[in-house]
C-alpha cells in the first residue's frame, strides 16, 4: 500500500462510454474499469474525474458505478488558465489544467487528442 497512491483520472469520453450500455465502446469502458476498481480496492490507485465532467451523474453517483471516483473540483482560476492554454477546444484545456494542477499522469479516455500529451493513457 502507498501512502501516496498514483492518480488516474477518467474523462469524460470514457464516463460517457462506462454509463451508457448501449455505447460502442462500452464494453472496453466496463473491463478496464473492472480492473481499476480492483486496484484501487487494494490501495494501489485513486481513481478521479473532473468535476464537469461527472455532473450528469451527480445524482446518487456516491451509490452507482462511479461511487470510487473521487471528484477534481473546477474552479475559476481552472477555467481563466483553460481559457488561456494554446489547446483549442475548452473541454481538452480545462481537462489537460485539471491534470497539471493535481499531479495527475494518467487517464483513461477514448479521445485520442490526448495522445499527443506526455500522459499515459488506458486503453492503450
Amino acid at each position: 500500500m502507498s501512502l501516496d497512491p498514483p492518480q488516474i483520472l477518467l474523462e469524460q469520453s470514457f464516463l460517457v462510454a462506462l454509463t451508457d450500455a448501449a455505447h460502442a465502446r462500452h464494453s472496453d469502458a466496463a473491463t478496464l474499469y473492472l480492473t481499476l476498481v480492483d486496484q484501487f480496492e487494494r490501495d494501489e490507485l485513486l481513481l478521479v474525474a473532473v468535476s464537469d465532467h461527472v455532473q450528469p451523474w451527480a445524482v446518487g453517483r456516491r451509490k452507482g458505478v462511479l461511487a470510487p471516483l473521487d471528484v477534481l473540483h473546477v474552479g475559476h482560476q481552472h477555467r481563466r488558465a483553460a481559457d488561456r492554454s494554446p489547446e483549442p477546444d475548452f473541454a481538452v484545456a480545462l481537462t489537460l489544467t485539471m491534470c497539471e494542477r493535481h499531479k495527475v499522469r494518467r487517464m483513461a479516455t477514448f479521445d485520442d487528442r490526448f495522445r499527443t500529451y506526455d500522459l499515459v493513457i488506458f486503453p492503450e
